[in-house]
């Protein structure tokens, strides 16, 4: 919803309807989007694809070079919004020629609510005039020469807009520099593991009943982001009772908690703990305390 309402904002923006200049591609299950069916409403009016890395409901991957690929085809500028991979996932935009990407900071990156965004712009787009220039994307040679025309600088600085916070850039800074030292590709490869463990976990212990647990997120390495989509029918009530017992979830309508175990902090006995939380939960009926109908944030 996020994401779609920042796209339709920018249609607007340029005196467009989004009614009628807005391709949304649609889900055939509810939980992911087919490739086929994004590349299907690919075509030569189309002018800019904007994709997630990472579908936030479910977890699904997608095939981001196999979608700049098509994409390009058509003549088309493509964008990556992978919030939900960033910091978990390599990524090779250069290599496979993604346009741009754009990303926040506060998830696996650690930076907390509010953190400094990021964007990554191609090099064959340095030197391109941005749409909404700012004095902080104007070039360093001429930046402090009070010149009535801007000259964007020579690389993705050019979209930034204004200052950034020393603060904020802060944990930002620290954060990178551990991503870095544990290296992606391992940090990658313990997200799998730990995902693998959690995703077993409801298959041996919650899948029966009285549990009734599933998970409705692709389970092939190459289609899976870092998070769990744990479905159940109670799962608002049940997201409530795990934020009691000090387990944090991400309740999103109507059926799915989204559980991210982080690599970098994340061990697997807490992994095994929040299962038999889930248990408890359900055993004791704990969940039956909160009307079906409770209003809260997650």
């Amino acid at each position: 919803m996020e994401l779609r309402a920042r796209v339709w904002g920018q249609v607007r923006l340029r005196e467009r309807d989004p009614g009628r200049n807005l391709i949304l591609v649609k889900s055939r299950d509810g939980r992911t989007i087919a490739e086929e069916d994004i590349i299907a409403a690919m075509s030569d009016k189309v002018q800019v694809c904007h994709l997630p890395s990472v579908y936030y409901t479910s977890g699904q991957l997608l095939d981001m070079k196999r979608l700049t690929r098509a994409a390009h085809d058509h003549g088309i500028v493509i964008g990556i919004d992978f919030c939900h991979s960033v910091g978990i996932i390599p990524h090779k935009f250069d290599e496979w020629g993604v346009d741009y990407a754009l990303w926040c900071n506060y998830k696996y990156m650690n930076g907390g609510s509010g953190a400094i965004a990021g964007l990554y712009v191609n090099k064959k787009h340095f030197r391109t005039m941005p749409g909404l220039p700012g004095w902080w994307g104007n070039s360093w040679s001429n930046r402090f020469d009070f010149e009535l025309m801007f000259k964007p600088a020579e690389d993705a600085q050019a979209w930034c807009i204004g200052g950034s916070s020393n603060l904020g850039e802060a944990p930002l800074l620290g954060a990178t520099q551990m991503i870095l030292e544990a290296g992606l590709d391992e940090i990658r490869e313990k997200s799998l593991k730990i995902t693998g463990y959690l995703m077993f976990l409801v298959d041996e212990l919650l899948s029966k009943p009285p549990y009734n647990f599933s998970y409705g997120n692709p389970v092939e390495d190459e289609r899976r982001g870092g998070h769990v989509a744990l479905e159940h029918e109670d799962a608002k009530r049940i997201s409530f009772v795990m934020t009691d017992r000090g387990v944090i979830p991400d309740f999103r309508p109507p059926r799915t908690i989204r559980l991210s175990p982080i690599p970098l902090y994340t061990s697997y006995t807490e992994v095994w703990d929040v299962a038999q939380h889930l248990k408890a939960i359900i055993e004791n009926g704990e969940h039956e305390r909160y009307s079906k109908n409770q209003k809260g944030m997650f």
